[in-house]
């Protein structure tokens, strides 16, 4: 059952399985998207500003916020818009996940990326794109429709294959880091989402929610 009360905004009970994007997208107009950066789970030194479907986040030194929502749905989809470069990284961490004022645990680090497929010991894995301008759009779907679970990361539309992960284990949810200047808008999916993978959704409140 989905219950949301967000700023005033209660969109009532919908099943997760028969809740449709029309209804959904009906309910936001009456006031801000649900599903947004969480005010209490974040690093001090990030800037997050709520607007009506999406939220804006800057920072100058290294800090990480995380969504108000856990990934329960199948296939969840999240964008990020770089609107000033900097250093950034976005990805997902786990409901324990306290490394608020450093960034997420960056899935180039192979030695790393291997370490987690066998011990499944991390509490966060990101993608940091080194050559991203301001402008372009990343991606993040979380696929729990297979066996395992699959994480990955999408630059403009084109999937970066390379950079999948495979098994992550327990609840995840979206989060973004952030240093340098860097400024990004997050769109969860309270705004049409530029390149929405097919039989993805953006990021749904179900009562995960945090």
């Amino acid at each position: 059952v989905l219950v949301s009360e967000i700023m005033g905004c209660c969109f009532g009970l919908l099943s997760s399985d028969d809740v449709s994007m029309d209804r959904l997208e009906e309910s936001v107009r009456e006031g801000p998207y649900p599903v947004r950066l969480h005010d209490k789970l974040r690093s001090a030194n990030v800037n997050i500003i709520h607007h009506q479907d999406y939220d804006t986040i800057k920072g100058a030194f290294p800090g990480t916020a995380c969504c108000n929502a856990i990934l329960e749905q199948t296939r969840a989809y999240y964008e990020v818009t770089i609107l000033k470069e900097g250093v950034f990284c976005m990805g997902v961490a786990s409901r324990s996940f306290k490394g608020f004022d450093a960034f997420l645990t960056n899935a180039t680090d192979k030695t790393i990326k291997n370490r987690e497929l066998k011990e499944n010991d991390r509490k966060s894995w990101g993608y940091m794109c080194a050559d991203a301008k301001e402008g372009d759009v990343l991606g993040c779907s979380y696929d729990l429709n297979d066996v395992k679970s699959v994480l990955r990361f999408y630059k403009n539309g084109k999937r970066v294959k390379s950079m999948d992960i495979v098994g992550i284990k327990g609840d995840v949810t979206p989060a973004v880091s952030v240093s340098g200047d860097c400024q990004l808008k997050i769109n969860f999916g309270g705004e049409e989402q530029k390149y929405l993978p097919a039989k993805f959704k953006g990021v749904i409140a179900t009562q995960g929610l945090i």
